[in-house]
């Protein structure tokens, strides 16, 4: 009541409802482990804190809430029961099950299509040409492209112009009123946005980038300012 029940029973600042059924059955979708996770460790760009900003709750504790908060939404067992199946495949990787929107545990073509760069490379990283993605090679698509983008070595006025250019395409997201710094090829995203989702767009969008060393995304989810 003290913590949770903040954002949770108004329903406020992004926070699921207690007693939402449409927002409990998304959320729980990817399965329990993932709902935990995000519990535990916050949800970067929202006014989710690790463990809610409440630091001295033991991690059985955490889990105990967000399993009250489920059972109050008294899902269906059908979805009960299908994100029980998505946590039995153990996929850990938050980008991965992101993208993957019919949860089967692997990536079409058409789920990556959000990402320019992964789309138009599919066909090289599916190396056993089953038409599909697996976790390892997403991870090792991931990590090569990575690997390439950072080879190459793009001077700070222009990583900031093609930056700008690629979020400005977002929706969510007002270009004017965002500010966009690179030094030495360190992107750091600054700003308001619609809600969490656009500041993963924008993510996604500037990852793609050649010359991007690494990105600090601080663009914060307007839900967030209601929090404030």
């Amino acid at each position: 009541m003290q913590r949770c029940a903040i954002c949770h029973l108004p329903g406020i600042a992004g926070a699921p409802k207690v007693g939402d059924v449409a927002e409990w059955t998304r959320r729980v979708r990817p399965g329990m482990k993932a709902m935990y996770r995000n519990a535990l460790e916050g949800i970067p760009n929202t006014a989710m804190l690790a463990k809610g900003g409440a630091a001295e709750f033991k991690d059985d504790d955490i889990r105990s809430i967000v399993d009250y908060m489920v059972s109050a939404a008294n899902l269906s067992p059908d979805v009960l029961k299908a994100a029980a199946r998505y946590d039995a495949l153990n996929i850990s990787n938050q980008a991965f099950v992101r993208l993957d929107t019919n949860f089967d545990g692997f990536l079409s073509r058409d789920e990556v299509a959000q990402d320019a760069v992964l789309f138009r490379e599919y066909e090289r990283f599916d190396t056993n040409r089953d038409g599909k993605l697996s976790v390892s090679e997403y991870e090792l698509a991931e990590t090569t492209l990575e690997r390439e983008r950072m080879a190459v070595r793009v001077d700070d006025p222009t990583l900031v112009a093609s930056v700008r250019a690629a979020i400005a395409r977002i929706k969510g997201i007002d270009i004017d009123n965002t500010k966009v710094e690179a030094t030495s090829g360190v992107i750091r995203l600054i700003g308001i946005v619609e809600d969490a989702a656009t500041a993963t767009r924008a993510y996604d969008a500037v990852k793609c980038i050649p010359g991007v060393q690494r990105i600090d995304n601080r663009l914060v989810s307007g839900h967030q300012m209601v929090w404030d």
